[in-house]
């Protein structure tokens, strides 16, 4: 187990809950401490996946943070049961940007279950899904950062590669595809979770870089010709 997931682990009550959530930042700085470093294709595909598995790591302590929220708030309720409350923690993610309906449905089921206050049982569940998102989102952020910087900072370097004319045209090729999906993942770093890097640039459209027409040869070209 590494350090940052622990720190995911930890947070299995509500008191470790709040630990994380006064710091986020501790998460983002141990898994960048984590990260594969290196700039070859292997590495970088290695980096990319370590990220987008954060990314599903920290989802699935939100789920859990749900759960432990919801039966904190729902101590003294028996309008929403055991399986209801897995389902709404499980799926909390899918509620970003919809808590209306959360609370729609956590009251239609508080309603079934002959709740004394259905609104106030509702509202008890989205306040569980608001603190939840608050922390996926400020841990997300982090993590979405280092996948953009870390895409930036590589960039240059893969379209240098791809018009490396003393490289092998198979490679340019790879490091061309790796250039442009370096390119969107810096745009929309949630890139990541579409598919593995290498799927990615097996996807893209086969291309080759050239150098720029008329760029002079330096000195350092000249000796490398010789």
């Amino acid at each position: 187990m590494t350090a940052a997931q622990h720190i995911l682990d930890q947070a299995c009550s509500l008191a470790r809950i709040a630990v994380l959530e006064a710091d986020p930042a501790v998460y983002v700085e141990r898994l960048a401490a984590e990260l594969p470093g290196g700039a070859t294709l292997v590495e970088l595909e290695a980096r990319d996946a370590a990220l987008a598995a954060a990314l599903g790591q920290i989802d699935a302590m939100i789920a859990r943070a749900m759960r432990i929220r919801l039966d904190h708030a729902l101590a003294h309720d028996t309008s929403i049961g055991a399986p209801t409350r897995s389902v709404f923690a499980s799926t909390i993610t899918g509620y970003a940007g919809r808590l209306s309906l959360l609370e729609q449905r956590a009251r239609d089921v508080a309603v079934r279950g002959r709740a004394a206050d259905p609104d106030l049982v509702a509202e008890s569940v989205v306040e569980a899904a608001r603190a939840s998102l608050a922390l996926r989102d400020a841990l997300r952020a982090g993590v979405l950062a280092l996948i953009r910087d870390g895409a930036r900072a590589a960039i240059a370097d893969a379209d240098r590669r791809a018009r490396d004319r003393n490289l092998d045209e198979p490679e340019r090729r790879r490091w061309s595809a790796a250039r442009r999906d370096l390119e969107a993942v810096a745009a929309d770093p949630e890139r990541v979770l579409a598919a593995p890097m290498a799927a990615r640039l097996a996807a893209l459209p086969d291309q080759l870089d050239e150098p720029e027409p008329g760029k002079e040869l330096t000195f350092a070209d000249l000796l490398e010709l010789d």
